[in-house]
């Protein structure tokens, strides 16, 4: 498996830290089980900490739309933080930086969930 990850709950937020890549749809099934699972728990400010994903293609970027309209269907949201390397071109050059909301760091991503409330 190419992704693993971890699971925090930091301020009514629940934080999943991605280690690793994702390059197929096998590289994040027991997340989005996970995710999915936390979201009908009413668990839906979401974080994704890309800080340790090194790469991604369509199919982390699939994962991250289908959490995205979860999270906004249960009044919720999803914030993606400390994006870089090859990730961050990905989303730059895609122009995904201008549908998601892209936090540099975990108090920045507190601070916006404050302020949709």
């Amino acid at each position: 498996m190419n992704l693993s990850y971890d699971i925090s709950f930091v301020d009514n937020l629940v934080v999943y830290t991605l280690n690793g890549k994702i390059t197929t749809e096998n590289d994040f099934q027991d997340l989005e089980k996970a995710v999915f699972e936390n979201i009908s728990k009413n668990h839906v400010k979401v974080v994704f900490d890309l800080e340790n994903l090194t790469h991604t293609n369509s199919s982390g970027i699939s994962l991250f739309m289908k959490t995205l309209t979860k999270t906004r269907i249960m009044n919720g949201d999803l914030v993606l933080m400390n994006i870089n390397g090859n990730v961050k071109k990905v989303f730059i050059i895609s122009k995904l930086d201008e549908i998601y909301t892209i936090c540099e760091n975990q108090m920045e991503a507190i601070n916006y969930f404050k302020l949709k409330q």
